[in-house]
């Protein structure tokens, strides 16, 4: 098992208090090397609200898209059942693995 190194940015382009559009999760995925991960999906990642605005609910991941540079991936996700986004910032610790190597980060977004 070795380390993947992760970063991450959020960002409410069309999600919004009270609605179920999706957040955006932009990530980066680099072995040790630098060398880009590629071919990753929904079942490689987990993101998990750990802060939340008030009233929020935890995530799906409803699709993963792969950026135009190798390495680089687009996380839709959206509140879990039938809940809605709410007001305030949201912290989203995010987990990535592939074939036994794992790396994680943090990714924020002001829900407004």
């Amino acid at each position: 098992m070795a380390r993947l190194i992760v970063t991450a940015f959020s960002e409410d382009t069309i999600a919004a208090p009270g609605n179920r559009a999706p957040n955006y999760i932009i990530i980066s995925a680099t072995d040790t090397q630098g060398v880009p991960v590629t071919g990753l999906k929904v079942a490689n990642l987990q993101v998990d609200p750990m802060i939340v605005g008030p009233g929020g609910a935890k995530v799906d991941i409803v699709d993963v898209r792969s950026g135009r540079l190798p390495g680089f991936y687009n996380i839709r996700v959206v509140p879990i059942d039938q809940e809605t986004w709410k007001t305030g910032v949201y912290i989203f610790a995010v987990a990535v693995e592939k074939d036994g190597d794992r790396g994680q980060t943090l990714a924020t977004v002001p829900m407004d």
